[in-house]
């Protein structure tokens, strides 16, 4: 995966562990928007946790990008 710093234009190349555990906070920190968010909405039938966490690594890299606040964004996975 390449990450991108957004004011320096470094870039990162990274495996998905080394990734996790460098960005663990801003992982975090996205999950719970995106836990927020999702929760917020009005569904016919209730969300569970595991789907929760599910969908938001399905699509990492547009959750990371826009919820998390983070200088480094994920350019490619």
């Amino acid at each position: 995966m390449i990450l991108t710093n957004q004011r320096t234009r470094e870039e990162l190349e990274l495996t998905h562990a080394e990734f996790l555990s460098k960005f663990y906070k801003e992982l975090q920190e996205a999950f719970a928007s995106y836990r927020k968010s999702a929760l917020a909405k009005s569904y016919y039938k209730h969300l569970d946790e595991t789907t929760l966490e599910s969908d938001f690594y399905q699509d990492l890299q547009w959750n990371f990008n826009h919820l998390s606040n983070s200088v480094w964004y994920i350019k490619k996975l």
